[in-house]
Order: C-alpha cells, then sequence, then structure tokens
C-alpha cells in the first residue's frame, strides 16, 4: 500500500503597494512578478497602477497647471510609459494600450530620445 500524499502546490501572492489588489499564482509563474507587475523598493506594483504613477510623476513635474493642460499631460504621460514598456509594440498596439491615436503615439516616439 503506498502511503504518497498529495502536496498542495505554493501558492505566490502579489498585493500592489497602490491599490491593494491581489494576484495569486500557483507553480508555474515562472517570474518574480506577475506579467505587467514590477517590483520597485520591495513593492509591487499592477499595470493599472504603473501607469497612474506615471501619469502622477508627469503632473508633479509640470506644477501647477491648468485642468486642460493636465488632461493633455494625462494623455501624454501614459502613451510615454507604453512606449517605454515595449518599445517594440507597433504604433497601433500602444495606442490601443494608451487609448490615445496613432498620431499621438508617433507624435511620442519623436519627442523621445533614441
Amino acid at each position: 500500500m503506498s502511503t504518497a500524499t498529495k502536496t498542495k502546490p505554493e501558492v505566490k501572492e502579489f498585493t500592489c503597494a497602490r491599490c491593494e489588489v491581489t494576484s495569486r499564482w500557483t507553480e508555474g509563474l515562472g517570474a518574480a512578478t506577475p506579467p505587467n507587475w514590477v517590483k520597485e523598493n520591495g513593492l509591487y506594483y499592477c499595470l493599472v497602477c504603473r501607469r497612474e504613477r506615471a501619469i502622477d510623476e508627469a503632473i508633479a513635474k509640470a506644477g501647477d497647471v491648468s485642468t486642460a493642460d493636465r488632461a493633455k499631460l494625462r494623455s501624454s504621460a501614459v502613451v510615454d510609459f507604453e512606449i517605454a514598456r515595449d518599445p517594440n509594440r507597433t504604433e497601433g498596439e500602444i495606442a490601443k494600450a494608451a487609448r490615445a491615436s496613432i498620431g499621438a503615439v508617433r507624435k511620442a516616439r519623436k519627442r523621445r530620445p533614441s
């Protein structure tokens, strides 16, 4: 008679430091973090919060700006973030992820140093 027992799969748990969403992974994650998450200074951030942090940083750098300018900053910050996240994606893929136009992505690529 076999005395083998089933072992519980190891569950890795990640909680976003900003929004507190939790991602749980069983064996087979194959990476240190869930896809599109990052670990910075010991804290994990989900993709949504990474975008929001990029927006917050752009607005903070701009200082006191009008509401209209803040909206433009938000849009361009997300486009810039998406380009930096994966510069090899097509303009269409980046535009879709950033909810922006392909023209806005092309302008942002021209602004970026090579």
